[in-house]
């Protein structure tokens, strides 16, 4: 008999087109596949925020004698209040009230979802070991670092794309085009990329620190030059740093009135490219992971995972609870501060008083606590995306692979699920005290009852803890790969039912379906037990769920 030699069937066997887009065959893919739960929470945060505002101002403004109340309203407000938010141009259309009075929220958004991808995209796989293996491939490291920058910039294009249609649509379908409501898509292109270029700005910046300082010192400074920048940029007080501000180059950049600054723009869009090619350039040329790191105090090995299964859960999720504490604090207490003087101008105002109770009848704005109460979804949405992060988080184990090794300690897969869930609800609690005190440091230098205020956060806690329920539940009855995701979607969609709801007149059953609808209005003490209950019944019952789904199914590969 004579043997053929056969090649194996499968030796040369092309990877299907979807799995190659999907993740699989380039570093490109892998990255936007990492990226789906970052996409998700930005174009349903940034799409859904243009379509409920696009319904909501026309119906809050219905009328020509409203809109010029406006004008009055920001000549009643301090100087430095109105520069702080925004040029404000056109406040009587939807596009230029949008663009002053939520512009601060779209930038916010995009910034910081750029700065923490940009940041963690290479420094934060090299620190983990992971870029190891990648940098063994044929693949140089500057090919590595494009094709990450690639993956980001589509993901960011598709999310401002998003934002785009919705702005278009919203302003069309529900504006007044009497009154100039509806914004053309070229307008909402120039908006987005307004959005865009800043974002990269600051994200490009948190790339070209972070091979030499690593991680968090890149993502730290880079969120702070956001923050004194646009500062700068609203107040004369900070002086020449304006003249570097993105945003002071792009003053004259109001897109949804029609008002284009394109070279202001060009200069924003070219110098993001100097830092993202200053990014690529320098991981490049250093070593993986070797970086000069900002010194930061030790952490005490309570908290550091040694402990039992809680405590490492808990270890892990310390770093994003203390950074979703902090930025959502320092929001907090800015925020605290500034309500009183603005409820004092209002109540002292009778013209202003009536448009407010017009525009916003189930908030005294008269009282800072009112005042407060009126931005607190803000508050729920970032409670929720972080509360979604630490889902994912706990995910981790199960889709890096860790769970086998886990579970071949004396821990049960029940364990692990009560033990994550609760690492991460403790984190929620950490994150939601840090918001409290900030809360309460701001309030105290206003008219702020600080202590109703201070309790009023914790319902942004039990928020958080439906979420992680939610996705608790998710990943043990069917993916952890899905339970963050899932969980993001459904902050998403509570906050646009939450905010639709009323303006357009929807059934009273439509809106409960939102958690936040039966929270009552906590920052003034007045509370719903109905929200109390049902964050607590969602919180438990989802992590009962999971832990039952994930003793019957089998760990994934």
């Amino acid at each position: 008999m004579t043997a053929v030699a056969r090649p194996a069937a499968d030796a040369s066997s092309p990877i299907p087109l979807l799995a190659r887009v999907y993740g699989f065959g380039s570093i490109y893919a892998k990255t936007i596949r990492d990226s789906r739960l970052a996409f998700i929470i930005a174009a349903g945060l940034l799409g859904g925020l243009a379509l409920a505002l696009g319904a909501a101002i026309p119906s809050v403004f219905p009328t020509a004698a409203s809109r010029l109340e406006i004008d009055k309203l920001i000549g009643g407000m301090p100087p430095e209040m109105v520069t702080f938010f925004g040029k404000p141009v056109g406040l009587g259309t939807f596009g230029g009230y949008l663009t002053w009075k939520y512009g601060l929220v779209f930038v916010l958004v995009t910034a910081i979802w750029s700065i923490l991808a940009l940041s963690s995209t290479l420094a934060g796989e090299a620190s983990r070991g992971s870029l190891d293996f990648v940098a063994s491939a044929p693949f140089g490291k500057r090919r590595i670092a494009l094709e990450k920058v690639a993956a980001h910039l589509t993901m960011m294009t598709l999310a401002l794309a998003v934002l785009a249609v919705m702005t278009t649509l919203s302003s069309n379908v529900y504006g007044n085009r009497v009154l100039g409501d509806p914004v053309s898509l070229t307008s909402s292109l120039g908006f987005a990329l307004w959005l865009g270029c800043n974002a990269l700005f600051f994200g490009g910046l948190a790339f070209a620190l972070a091979p030499l300082l690593g991680r968090g010192a890149a993502a730290g400074l880079a969120g702070l030059a956001l923050a004194v920048l646009w500062t700068a940029n609203g107040l004369d007080t900070l002086g020449p740093l304006a003249l570097l501000s993105p945003f002071r180059w792009t003053a004259n950049h109001i897109a949804l009135v029609g008002q284009y600054d394109w070279a202001g723009l060009a200069l924003v869009a070219v110098v993001a490219a100097a830092f993202l090619a200053i990014g690529v350039e320098l991981f490049n040329r250093r070593d993986l992971g070797v970086t000069a790191r900002v010194g930061l105090p030790g952490l005490p090995a309570a908290v550091l995972g040694v402990h039992g299964p809680i405590a490492r859960s808990f270890g892990d999720q310390l770093p994003r609870a203390l950074a979703w504490g902090v930025g959502m604090g320092a929001f907090a207490a800015t925020l605290a501060s500034l309500v009183g003087p603005m409820s004092r101008q209002i109540a002292d105002s009778p013209d202003l008083l009536k448009v407010f109770r017009t525009a916003f009848p189930t908030f005294d704005l008269a009282s800072a606590g009112g005042f407060l109460q009126l931005f607190v979804q803000l508050f729920y949405i970032a409670a929720g995306f972080a509360a979604a992060t630490f889902v994912a988080k706990w995910a981790a184990d199960e889709t890096d692979g860790r769970l086998e090794e886990v579970l071949a300690t004396p821990q049960t897969r029940v364990g692990w699920v009560v033990a994550g869930a609760i690492g991460a609800l403790v984190a929620a609690g950490l994150m939601t005290l840090i918001v409290a005190l900030a809360l309460g440091a701001g309030g105290a230098s206003s008219d702020v009852a600080v202590g109703t205020a201070m309790l009023g956060s914790v319902s942004l806690g039990l928020f958080a803890a439906a979420v992680i329920g939610v996705g608790v539940a998710v990943g043990g009855l069917w993916k952890t790969s899905l339970a963050a995701e899932i969980a993001a979607v459904a902050v998403v969609a509570t906050y646009l039912i939450d905010l639709l709801a009323p303006p357009l007149n929807l059934p009273g059953w439509v809106h409960q379906l939102a958690l936040t609808s039966h929270l009552g209005q906590p920052m003034v003490g007045s509370w719903d037990p109905v929200g109390i209950v049902a964050s607590v019944v969602i919180a438990v019952g989802g992590i009962a769920l999971g832990s039952w789904g994930m003793h019957r199914r089998d760990v994934a590969r």
